[in-house]
């Protein structure tokens, strides 16, 4: 089986719109429509048999009602191929009680962003909603590194990462964008091999501008081969999951790079989708 451990979509009324403010603010292209039909039609093209959809909640008023939208679509997900994760804000006033009913509605994880929700991973915010989740069991997959959209300021460093494993040492942590986008050297340095997971999206080759704006040559490039696959085995293969970041990655081309980035046969088939399941219980 293999899985695109994250990946996003938005309601067809409003996908649209959304991706022009989105990639506006980023200036990089998006690679499908946003909705959930043009995910399954990337999905075809590349043989993926499931992708993890993460919602990010930047107000409050949108956790409860996500999270109830996210179990009732998975109760189809094995025909969809699509598996939805909650979220959670770090202002949720009964965080406890929430996280409580994603356990109940079957969620198997949690997303959170840190600079989206403009709150610092190791805030005591985060470190109570990390820690109960851990007792509940389930995944908490966060944005680590710099925002491309947000240049201002770093929410998800390393430091504050190693914060939270000293804290918590939650045993579910995925860190996206291979432990702190475009933080690599960082990452390599004082993350890898910890007891955590780092997925791939967004990490990998060129980033490509999008229409009607321009990125520096320094701005264009993510990992290439040699660094990436490096970084996977400082970290260990059996804690990397194969990721996209759709729409803003295409998933054909970023599964062809892994792919081609020196691994075995042994090492793809753990980073490609078994230590997904393994983690997901699927």
């Amino acid at each position: 089986m293999m899985i695109d451990f994250h990946a996003h979509t938005f309601p067809s009324k409003i996908a649209e719109g959304v991706l022009q403010k989105l990639q506006k603010l980023s200036r990089s292209k998006p690679y499908t429509d946003g909705t959930t039909d043009g995910l399954r039609r990337s999905m075809d093209r590349a043989h993926i048999d499931v992708s993890i959809l993460l919602p990010v909640m930047t107000n409050t008023g949108q956790v409860h009602k996500l999270n109830e939208a996210a179990a009732r679509a998975n109760e189809h997900w094995q025909e969809t191929g699509l598996l939805s994760f909650g979220g959670m804000h770090p202002d949720t006033p009964d965080y406890r009680a929430e996280l409580a009913h994603v356990q109940d509605m079957g969620l198997r994880g949690i997303k959170i962003h840190p600079a989206y929700q403009d709150t610092d991973f190791d805030d005591i915010r985060f470190l109570r909603i990390i820690d109960r989740a851990s007792e509940l069991g389930l995944i908490v997959l966060t944005h680590a590194g710099w925002d491309i959209g947000i240049p201002h300021h770093n929410y998800c460093t390393p430091q504050q990462i190693q914060h939270v494993m000293r804290e918590i040492a939650p045993d579910k942590l995925v860190l996206a964008h291979m432990g702190g986008w475009s933080d690599w050297n960082a990452v390599e340095q004082e993350l890898a091999g910890l007891p955590l997971y780092f997925d791939t999206a967004f990490s990998t080759g060129e980033i490509v501008a999008a229409p009607g704006t321009t990125r520096t040559p320094e701005e264009s490039h993510n990992l290439n081969h040699a660094a990436f696959a490096r970084l996977v085995r400082r970290h260990g293969t059996k804690r990397v999951l194969f990721a996209t970041d759709s729409p803003w990655s295409d998933q054909k081309e970023t599964l062809e790079f892994v792919q081609n980035a020196g691994f075995s046969e042994e090492e793809l088939a753990d980073l490609l989708g078994n230590n997904a399941q393994k983690l997901l219980g699927i």
